[in-house]
């Protein structure tokens, strides 16, 4: 791959910023010279945790991010599109988005706002050219045009980020949704609910609704009560994480509850490179014209050039090392560009040949059994704050302070310290170590298969 390596100083300058700057250890230094990054390291240049803000209030209401460069998922969003079509024919059941931890759920719903703008403008054009202006119905239905719903005008995207304990707040929280005041029963509130203009109503991170607290399991069913008693007024989107899911349908039966499962992984090798190809092209290193034959990277035969496609075999690398994981492909492609000249020289290695880090494990293999349990938990809760963990493990404060801090200090866990009291420190997985904590829980035996 001929790859003049100038263009490595053009690269520095335009991810500096992409990465914190702090004093390199020496066992950095040592894995950089080998070819590998810890996770220590990918951990350091992961995105910051979330804001205070968000940490500490109950609820968040996330913007939409609608690029028009999404990529792939294409039958889930065609799927997504015959629910809501079925809501608006009086058919609305509840729908869940099941996708493991990092692999786009947050993206993927806020694409609805864009999948609704569709819909709105197929409308208008179907009722331009004296065709109906709304989803058709089975011929057989008694159901009159007159009797089905518009598609929803509004569209509300909540993350909720503090676990209900008790009925009442779960009536509090979901009443928020609607800017209304909380009545004191659940029959009120759903009377009161369905009183409120149809809205679609997406929910996303409902793994975050979930923990082993007194109190919680009851807030869990206020929830679904109010949802599937309200599912025909607003159409309501869940988005939650694979693992959970298989938790809350095992303790729960949630899995009852909702009739329309909308289930991804982690992208696949030609989704990565488009993804990946994006993201040379915005950094300069390549141009429009350049891009790689994204197919090619499904193993079938490349254009006919005097030059491979650019990053070609760095692309094919990327995928088999983060197993589809966008973020962890793009920090181990920038971190690779970037210490390039770190890794020594070896026979293996060809001139002006780019390598793709590899990445230590070792700290992860080296934790202990309750270390193991401890990220299980924080991975299928979103995050824990300190006196949750020592809750659900039956411990002091004390030591679990110090089990969690020994885990942020190996890279595995992310923290935000709160400034009001330390028990509400808050911690969750490493970003962009999501898959990798997964998977080696998985074959230890101690996350949901």
């Amino acid at each position: 791959m001929d790859i003049n390596f100038n263009f490595l100083n053009k690269f520095k300058q335009a991810i500096t910023h992409l990465f914190i700057s702090s004093p390199s250890h020496k066992t950095e230094s040592h894995d950089a010279e080998k070819g590998v990054i810890s996770l220590y390291t990918i951990a350091k240049n992961s995105p910051n945790i979330q804001s205070q803000r968000a940490l500490m209030g109950t609820v968040s209401c996330p913007s939409f991010v609608t690029g028009d460069n999404f990529v792939g998922r294409e039958q889930q969003q065609q799927q997504m599109r015959e629910i809501i079509e079925l809501w608006c024919q009086r058919q609305g059941e509840l729908t869940a988005v099941i996708v493991p931890s990092g692999a786009g759920l947050s993206a993927f719903l806020a694409q609805v706002m864009s999948l609704l703008t569709t819909m709105h403008n197929d409308i208008s054009a179907a009722s331009q050219n004296k065709s109906l202006s709304t989803p058709k119905i089975d011929s057989s239905s008694s159901t009159s045009t007159l009797h089905i719903k518009p598609l929803p005008e509004q569209v509300l995207y909540m993350s909720f980020y503090q676990a209900p304990l008790s009925a009442k707040e779960a009536i509090a929280n979901i009443c928020y949704c609607f800017n209304i005041a909380p009545p004191d029963t659940i029959t009120d509130a759903i009377k009161l609910i369905n009183q409120q203009n149809s809205q679609l109503i997406i929910i996303d991170d409902v793994h975050k609704l979930m923990i082993r607290m007194m109190g919680n399991s009851q807030a869990l069913m206020t929830f679904a009560t109010i949802m599937m008693e309200t599912r025909k007024q607003h159409c309501w989107l869940l988005g939650c994480e694979t693992y959970t899911w298989q938790r809350l349908s095992a303790q729960y039966q949630i899995g009852h509850l909702v009739s329309n499962l909308l289930e991804f992984n982690y992208f696949n090798a030609k989704e990565l490179a488009q993804i990946q190809t994006q993201q040379l092209d915005k950094l300069g290193l390549i141009n429009t014209e350049q891009h790689v034959d994204v197919n090619s990277v499904e193993a079938k035969p490349a254009q006919v050039t005097d030059k491979e496609p650019p990053f070609e075999d760095q692309l094919k690398q990327l995928y088999s090392i983060s197993q589809g994981h966008p973020a962890l492909a793009l920090l181990l492609l920038q971190y690779s560009l970037n210490h390039q000249v770190d890794i020594n020289a070896d026979e293996t290695k060809q001139e002006n040949e780019i390598k793709i880090y590899q990445i230590n494990i070792s700290a992860l293999k080296n934790c202990k059994d309750s270390d193991l349990f401890s990220l299980a938990e924080i991975y299928v809760h979103g995050g824990l704050r300190v006196h949750q963990h020592a809750h659900i493990f039956t411990i002091s404060i004390e030591k679990s302070i110090l089990q969690l801090e020994y885990l942020v200090r190996q890279g595995l866990l992310q923290v935000h310290y709160s400034e009001q009291d330390f028990v509400a420190h808050y911690y969750r997985i490493t970003p962009l170590l999501t898959n990798i904590i997964a998977i080696h829980l998985i074959n230890n035996n101690k996350l949901f298969h």
